[in-house]
């Protein structure tokens, strides 16, 4: 047996550890932030673990931290669109797993830009998606009604995209850094040999 070191690539120790801090920031976030409506953690971490997870993975942390913040408020069962909130939030890490290689760049102002209008984009469309749910679910179907849901959810969408922008920039880009630059993923591990010497 050789005495030089075996190095062994381990992606699953580094993905399984990534996926447990960003559902404790989305689950956590959301949970300390529940009274200031539309301002949360959520997509954010739903979008980091799209850019640095298998897409499999990537889904199951954003089910999590739905599920599990939905349940701690008390809002799991009680939501009438909640068919509409979590596909909504599935569509944005499908999106950005498919995005994603067009997203990242290196640690310039040029992927902090990309990472904020990457925030926009995704709490617009999200926001679209959950009022058309509103709007199926608790309206008569009629054209004045889908225009006055989407009137009265004007403020709030403005709420969430500038949420977006300072979660997305001052926290999304900050924490991809930090994961990609120190995440190796690479163990030194001594032959047997070398532990009985």
């Amino acid at each position: 047996m050789s005495l030089d070191t075996v190095t062994v690539t381990n992606h699953r120790i580094s993905n399984l550890l990534t996926a447990i801090l960003l559902f404790t920031i989305g689950c956590g976030g959301r949970i300390m932030l529940h009274d200031y409506p539309n301002f949360e953690t959520v997509m954010v971490s739903i979008f980091l673990a799209s850019m640095l997870l298998p897409l499999s993975m990537s889904f199951i942390v954003t089910i999590s931290i739905i599920l599990f913040s939905d349940i701690y408020l008390g809002y799991f069962g009680t939501s009438k669109i909640i068919l509409f909130t979590y596909s909504g939030f599935l569509l944005v890490s499908l999106v950005t797993s498919k995005f994603k290689n067009h997203i990242k760049g290196d640690y310039s102002s040029n992927t902090v830009y990309k990472f904020s209008a990457s925030g926009i984009i995704f709490a617009g469309i999200y926001d679209i998606w959950t009022n058309l749910g509103v709007f199926l679910l608790s309206y008569e179907l009629t054209f004045g009604n889908l225009i006055l849901v989407y009137i009265l959810g004007i403020p709030f969408m403005i709420y969430h995209l500038l949420s977006s922008v300072i979660t997305f920039t001052l926290l999304g880009f900050p924490l991809y850094y930090l994961f990609t630059t120190n995440n190796k993923n690479e163990y030194n591990i001594p032959t047997i040999t070398e532990l009985k010497s």
